[in-house]
């Protein structure tokens, strides 16, 4: 078998042998062909290899910039290993191939081709392999080099610690040293400071004194050359005059004094710790020039400037009446400083009782007859806050209860906080600011593969959208898309079940913070008597129904009551505005003309036609900017006879009000008298008790009233239609500004949201001042009206520019992402500028200190000072409009920033303090709102947040992920790797994708309003073939969904219902009294006032009166001048020096609404029928605690009751100059006398028809004959009380009053004192002639005198 085998294999070998010579020739022929192949492929493998090379230098290079990171580059070195195996085995394998290709061909060829090849790749991979080796050796070698310096770094690093430790040992020892010291050093020195202050304190005092007590002598001295040269003027105008003069009906007032004198306040004593601290900071640098300049200044002395701010505590900011001090001042006993009435008290104690425990009494404005102190402002309960008015003391309540109910939510919210704010969600939210932690704000974020989306989808959002350039197998370049997803799931059902459980929580505490308001209206009602606890408004009186005594006899013929007030309105507001401006236009020129000028109508004239003679092209722009002399006077002019053509038309009645004695009184009329407004104004005499109707034939629509301070006196006749239009007209304008405000915050959001956020707290600190403006334009019949027109107004634009704005101008996609320009960012910064800048600037008052510090003590007059102290104005419903701003921003944004809750929470009690320090200390006076705000901002826009919360929640749940990306049921094997993609603003980050990953495509996952707009929302709207949500999330977003419609269909029913109970009142009435009767009678409130028409103008400090008081008492008045009387700021003594003469006596009466005052079993009180007696408001019935000289001033404007500072008495020349008094044109009557028409009234008793007794006129023409000015030919007028020997209405004066001692009466009364006043020491100033109370009385009468008193 062998041999057979071996023969067998010799023979295959010859013929192989054989076969290899015959085909020797051909192999030859392809030799060199094979050969050139094969040497281009060994071309091609070097160039792979060349590749590999540069590749494996450029790791290298790597490696040696990342010497410290030592396992990198273990790993470096590891990869590159691997990579020459690889490449080892890729290039085994290709060779393998190509042997075997070329195998049938030649295998002897393809054995030494494969050998030569095998033997080049193993020498090129031996060096690249020894390179290798050899860098990794250098580089070891390097790091243990590194390594060694880092050793020996450490070491010099803890010896240099050790010996700075002990230089700082060191180093602390001496300073403490030092410190000691110093500090000894510097006590010494501040010892020695305080004693060189006292020393030049007491000697600046001295210096003044010494100076004030100069400037005293020469005022003196002044007055007494003036007072001679008055008399002098007076004899020689007497001799000279021809033209006889007009009489007046009663004289003007004799004495006067200039405008700009100070008027020293009854409060300049007040302990200094009882003061604000801006009082005692000007009662300290009032002394320095640069603070108040002194020289030729009116106020040289300062005590203008302490009574200005005297002002400002006691009439301006709120006060109540001490008992302790009361009754330490009583019974002259020492007690602690610390009122026993400063503690709360019971709110079920009867508010009858006059001896409650804790109840703080409000003080009027400018009391002075008992102690009182200013409110605390932090230990004031917040039941005392009534005392404020009801709305303030319901706006606290209700900003304290929303507060803790934002508290309460936001731990309901506790566990969706802890959610957002853990691992689960976002990675423990790194690097996120400690507010925004605990909200949905996303930080995990990857790229992924989006082969469709469009970049113009992502205008807005550049960030968002990436790529990358690559080479296809083709060799084509290739763009891959990429777009960020948030990995976040936020919608999951726990986080839903709580806000489902916060919205419940909410709905059930508005419930119960309607229940808590009613309590609180009650239980403010009951603490504060007001007078709308005892008045009735009548809103449709007959037209001619203008005597109050008609009214008077009405009520209580039918019902048995006690009328005490009665205030019956006309349509005169054009007549009314006309004489306020008239009094402006007189007071500014007052304030014009300098002291000591001439002021008659012929003397102004001539001033005036100088002035615009003189002036040059300056002086008429300044002109055209701020009226001057010529100007006032022409004006002047013209309201003159516009006022005289107005008081000359008949008006009719438009509103009545009567107060009642009791509050059972007033009840039981309107439960007996009220009807519907629509009932009343068909006359539909079959609805109500025929004996009720007025006259037997008028329906009368009578109502509770508001209170006093909250009625526009001047808006009361304007017609509907025109409140219709003014109303359209003002909306529109705040639309308008809303749109302006939206568009220039969208514009500086494109710099930032920390601009936009400032950009919004700006504009909702000054929108209000626009929206007042706005309002101020409509007429509203009070300002409850007004307030609610001004809420809607504010409230809207705060809610549209704060909330909804930011929510419009930020692309969907930056919804939960982090950064500055992105929303939740946004909202924090909203929150936190709100809180810091609106607080910061309320409770430093830049302006209100700006007026009190820098403008005050340069004022030109005491008027222009106090007015400026008169605080910053505020309005309850703005306050209101900030609690519903951050209550709706917080609702708005809850579901994806729950903690929210604490931030709002922590706003509305800073808020509470904040203005409850305001309020007490710089706000001005509001007027004493009732509920209908409170009501109002609960009603309508609580619940309207309710429904914010229900509605935009739903569809915050309906967006997550906000990345705007659906999932793709397919993968690209283009996109699989590791990619450096570059996002639209050129940043670059890494991209990893990995194999059989799903791409995605762009989808719109918003669907609120807009083109995808669906309501309510539900997993239906995602459309077909781009669904987001996730399983849970769409049953949440499901349930969600119909829990909106639900709360929306729920407030739409209470808006229905309450559109229907206003339509129902018109026709139909209910009356239910708030809280029960008090017992307490009108009478014996002491804080109260009644309906006394008035107008406020900012040219004087206290209201002017649109109606005749000579029928009323000063205890009705809720306001009191301690320099001026009532009867100053009375408008219709105006009318009555303009329109002279018997026959328009009625004319006068008729131009004006009328008001009357019966106290019960008063004085005054009058039988029905009987005409009751007239009293005035002239005088004031107060003890000072020290004496005063008292006198009235006629300049330009008016004559005033005023409390003077002592100076030198003068006589009075009235054609002399306006520092003397004041006749025009030689005439007995002056541009205006407020007392005339009194003066007339009040000459004593005289029987029923006699006529009033008659001077007989001199012998010889006298100019100032029956003017006041001769009391030889003039009896003493009773009216004027104690300065002219008043006497009461029921005895005759006596006869020792009546006589007249010739030259030498007159300059007793009108130049020198009395032997008995000559005591006191005090003197008139040199402004005008005057006369003291003393001066009118001698040695002889004044014993006879005890009857005489001031009514």
């Amino acid at each position: 078998m062998d041999q057979k085998e071996s023969s067998r294999r010799s023979s295959k070998q010859k013929k192989g042998s054989s076969s290899s010579r015959e085909n020797a020739s051909d192999n030859e022929r392809d030799g060199a062909d094979i050969t050139d192949k094969y040497a281009s492929e060994i071309l091609e493998s070097q160039g792979r290899l060349d590749k590999y090379t540069a590749e494996n230098d450029h790791l290298l290079d790597e490696v040696s910039n990342l010497r410290l990171q030592i396992r990198e580059m273990k790993n470096d070195r590891s990869e590159l290993v691997r990579a020459h195996h690889e490449s080892m085995s890729l290039l085994a394998q290709v060779s393998e191939e190509k042997l075997v290709e070329f195998k049938s061909k030649s295998e002897l060829e393809a054995l030494e081709s494969k050998s030569a090849q095998e033997e080049a790749l193993r020498t090129v991979l031996e060096m690249m392999e020894k390179d290798c080796e050899d860098r990794v050796a250098e580089l070891d070698a390097e790091l243990a080099r590194v390594e060694t310096d880092r050793e020996r770094a450490i070491r010099l690093q803890l010896e240099a610690a050790a010996k700075a430790a002990e230089e700082s040992a060191r180093k602390q020892e001496v300073e403490e040293a030092a410190r000691l010291a110093l500090q000894k050093l510097v006590q010494e020195r501040q010892e020695k400071s305080q004693e060189i202050g006292h020393l030049t304190e007491r000697e600046e005092q001295l210096k003044n004194e010494l100076e004030r007590t100069k400037k005293l002598a020469e005022m003196e001295k002044n007055a007494a050359i003036q007072a001679a040269e008055a008399i002098a003027e007076i004899e020689e105008s007497a001799e000279s005059s021809t033209t006889p003069l007009v009489e007046s009906k009663r004289p003007p007032v004799v004495s006067r004094r200039g405008i700009k004198t100070y008027q020293e306040s009854p409060f300049l004593d007040d302990p200094f710790n009882d003061m604000t601290y801006g009082r005692r900071i000007a009662l300290k640098l009032q002394n320095y020039s640069w603070y108040q300049p002194r020289g030729t200044h009116w106020d040289f002395n300062g005590l203008g400037l302490q009574s200005a701010w005297a002002h400002f505590e006691h009439s301006v900011l709120p006060r109540y009446i001490s008992k302790a001090l009361a009754s330490r001042k009583n019974a002259s006993v020492g007690l602690d400083d610390d009122d026993g009435d400063d503690w709360l008290y019971s709110p079920g104690q009867n508010k009858g009782s006059q001896e409650r425990t804790g109840d703080l009494q409000r003080a009027e404005p400018g009391e002075s007859e008992s102690p009182t102190k200013l409110y605390s402002t932090l230990s004031t309960p917040l039941s005392q806050m009534g005392d404020f008015g009801l709305g303030v003391g319901l706006y606290f309540s209700s900003l304290r209860a929303i507060a803790l109910i934002s508290l309460v939510a936001g731990l309901i919210n506790l566990p969706n906080i802890l959610y957002f704010a853990s691992d689960v969600y976002s990675a423990n939210q790194p690097d996120v600011n400690f507010l925004l932690k605990g909200s949905a704000l996303c930080t995990e974020q990857v790229w992924v593969p989006c082969p469709t989306c469009p970049i113009d989808k992502y205008e807005n959002s550049r960030d968002r959208i990436a790529g990358t350039t690559t080479v296809t197998p083709d060799g084509e370049l290739q763009t891959l898309m990429f777009a960020m997803k948030n990995t976040c799931d936020g919608a999951t059902m726990n986080v839903g079940i709580v806000n489902l459980a916060t919205l419940g929580f909410i709905m059930l505490a508005t419930i119960a913070l309607s229940a808590y308001q009613k309590r609180k209206v009650v239980e403010f009602d009951e603490q504060e008597q007001t007078a709308q606890d005892y008045s009735i408004e009548i809103s449709n009186p007959p037209k001619d129904a203008t005597e109050p005594e008609e009214w008077k006899k009405f009520f209580e013929s039918r019902f048995g009551v006690h009328t005490t007030c009665c205030t019956v309105t006309i349509d005169n507001d054009l007549l009314v505005k006309a004489l306020a401006e008239r009094r402006e236009v007189l007071h500014q020129i007052e304030e014009k003309i300098k002291e000591g000028a001439a002021a008659n109508t012929l003397s102004l004239s001539e001033y005036a036609a100088k002035v615009e003679h003189r002036r040059g092209l300056i002086g008429y722009i300044k002109s055209r900017i701020s009226p001057g002399i010529p100007e006032l006077v022409d004006r002047l002019t013209v309201l003159n006879q516009k006022i005289q053509g107005l008081a000359q038309q008949n008006y009719r009645a438009t509103k009545v009000f009567c107060t009642f004695e009791t509050e059972s009184m007033q009840r039981d009329i309107i439960s007996e008298m009220k009807v519907g407004p629509m009932t009343a104004h068909m006359n539909s005499v079959h609805a109500i008790n025929p004996n009720l109707l007025f006259r037997g034939e008028i329906v009368l629509d009578v109502r509770e009233a508001e209170e006093p301070s909250t009625i526009r006196w001047m808006d009361l006749d304007v017609s509907w239609s025109n409140k219709m239009k003014q109303l359209s007209a003002t909306t529109l304008i705040s639309l308008a500004f809303v749109v302006a405000v939206a568009v220039i915050v969208a514009l500086v959001r494109l710099h930032g949201a920390a601009y936009a956020a400032l950009a919004i707290s700006i504009a909702n600190s000054l929108f209000p001042i626009v929206a007042k403006i706005l309002t101020n334009v409509e007429a509203h019949a009070s300002e409850t009206g007004k307030q609610c027109s001004l809420f809607v107004k504010i409230a809207i634009f705060r809610w549209v520019v704060t909330a909804i704005v930011i929510t419009i101008i930020t692309p969907f996609t930056s919804t939960l992402t982090r950064g500055p320009d992105h929303l939740l960012q946004s909202i924090w910064l909203i929150f936190f500028t709100d809180l810091v800048t609106s607080n910061v600037l309320q409770i430093s008052d830049p302006v209100g200190n700006f007026k009190r510090h820098f403008l005050a003590p340069r004022a030109k007059s005491q008027e222009r000072m106090n007015l400026l102290m008169s605080g910053t104005e505020y309005t309850i419903a703005e306050r209101f409009t900030n609690m519903t701003k951050q209550l709706f921003l917080t609702f708005y944004y809850c579901a994806i920033y729950p903690s929210i809750f604490f931030i709002c929470a922590v706003t509305l009690f800073i808020n509470f303090y904040v203005d409850k320090f305001s309020i007490m200390r710089t706000w001005k006076p509001a007027p004493m709102v009732g509920a209908s705000i409170a009501k109002f901002s609960r009603v309508y826009f609580m619940t309207t947040s309710v429904a914010a919360l229900a509605i935009v929640s739903s569809y915050w749940l309906s967006g997550f992920p906000y990345d705007n990306l659906c999932a793709d049921n397919t993968s690209h094997s283009a996109y699989y790797g590791n990619w450096q993609v570059t996002d639209g603003n050129g940043q670059t980050s890494s991209a990893v994708v990995e194999p059989n990953q799903r791409s995605y495509h762009f989808c719109n996952q918003y669907i609120g309003p807009g083109q995808n707009f669906k309501f309510p929302v539900s997993p239906d709207a995602q459309p077909s073939g781009s669904k987001w949500m996730t399983s849970s999330q769409e049953q949440l977003v499901g349930i969600y969904g119909i829990v909106s419609a639900v709360v929306l269909g729920l407030v739409c029913a209470v808006f229905a219902y309450r559109i229907f109970r206003l339509f129902q009142k018109l026709f139909s009435a209910s009356y239910k009294p708030a809280g029960s009767d008090q017992g307490m009678h009108f009478s014996e409130v002491g804080t109260i006032s009644s309906y006394i028409p008035q107008v406020k103008s900012e040219q004087f400090t206290y209201p002017l009166l649109a109606v005749n008081v000579d029928y009323v008492g000063e205890s009705i008045f809720d306001w009191s001048d301690p320099a001026r009387s009532h009867s100053y700021y009375d408008l219709t003594r105006d009318v009555e020096q303009l329109l002279k003469g018997d026959e328009n006596e009625e004319t006068c009466y008729r131009a004006f609404g009328q008001i009357r005052h019966w106290p019960p079993n008063g004085p005054d009180a009058v039988e029905v029928g009987e005409k009751p007696r007239r009293r005035s408001s002239l005088r004031r019935n107060k003890e000072s605690a020290y004496k005063r000289n008292v006198s009235w001033s006629s300049k330009v404007t008016c004559k005033t009751y005023s409390k003077d500072v002592p100076m030198t008495h003068e006589s009075f020349n009235a054609n002399a100059s306006t520092n003397q008094g004041m006749n025009f044109d030689g005439h007995a009557a002056p541009i205006f006398d407020p007392h005339t028409q009194n003066e007339a009234r009040g000459f004593g008793k005289q029987n029923e028809g006699e006529a009033p007794p008659q001077v007989s006129p001199p012998q010889h023409f006298d100019q100032y004959h029956n003017t006041g000015v001769d009391q030889a030919n003039q009896q003493t007028d009773p009216f004027y009380g104690e300065s002219q020997n008043q006497y009461d209405g029921h005895d005759q004066p006596s006869e020792n009053s009546l006589q007249t001692g010739g030259s030498s009466s007159t300059s007793s009364a009108y130049a020198d004192n009395s032997s008995e006043g000559s005591d006191s020491g005090d003197s008139e100033e040199d402004y005008g002639g005057s006369f003291s109370e003393e001066s009118q009385t001698t040695a002889g009468t004044s014993a006879s005198e005890g009857s005489r008193h001031i009514t």
